[in-house]
């Protein structure tokens, strides 16, 4: 079954070489960057590639949003591609690593547990304020960045044992997600 918001999505990232007819000044590279692959569900980090049915031939094209920086840098044989790996080396351009994006995510995450775990260790007979700015010595020893006030106020109950607040702020994520998804399986006409 054809998704008509993934059809739209493809027609829509173009490069301005293609969008404008000049087919063989395309790079066939339409940016860099992640996001949410209406046709796979997950989400994906690389080059961003030209949509264009122009591109057919070449090795790199694939149903994917993205594909490896590298694969594109190495692979990609579209007329625009050579000129522009030459602007980007005279630029110092350099392809943004989503992998080392992604290890240091991870890295962060475990500091943020490790966090909890800190100020659980000292929150024996104080208040949820206290606790709350325990948790944001915490966050700010360990270079974190803040969260938003209500995702604060959850954790500080969080680590008293009410969990609750949490739930409640997962909820309404969930259904801020399920709006999203609706529009997307369901755009309007």
């Amino acid at each position: 079954m054809r998704n008509p918001w993934a059809d739209e999505f493809e027609r829509s990232h173009r490069s301005p070489g293609c969008v404008h007819g000049t087919h063989d000044d395309c790079p066939h590279l339409y940016g860099f960057g992640g996001g949410l692959n209406p046709r796979r569900l997950r989400v994906e980090f690389g080059a961003g590639l030209c949509k264009c049915p122009c591109h057919s031939s070449c090795p790199v094209t694939s149903r994917r949003m993205t594909v490896p920086a590298t694969t594109w840098r190495e692979s990609c044989n579209c007329p625009g591609a050579e000129h522009e790996r030459t602007r980007q080396e005279q630029a110092g351009e350099e392809f943004p690593d989503f992998r080392e994006h992604m290890a240091r995510h991870q890295r962060e995450s475990q500091s943020r547990r490790e966090a909890v775990h800190a100020v659980r260790t000292m929150a024996a007979g104080r208040n949820r304020e206290e606790i709350k700015d325990l948790y944001l010595a915490e966050l700010r020893s360990r270079g974190l960045k803040i969260p938003p006030e209500d995702v604060l106020d959850a954790k500080a109950d969080a680590i008293t044992g009410d969990y609750l607040p949490s739930a409640r702020l997962l909820g309404r994520s969930l259904a801020d997600l399920g709006k999203l998804l609706g529009s997307i399986f369901h755009p309007p006409r």
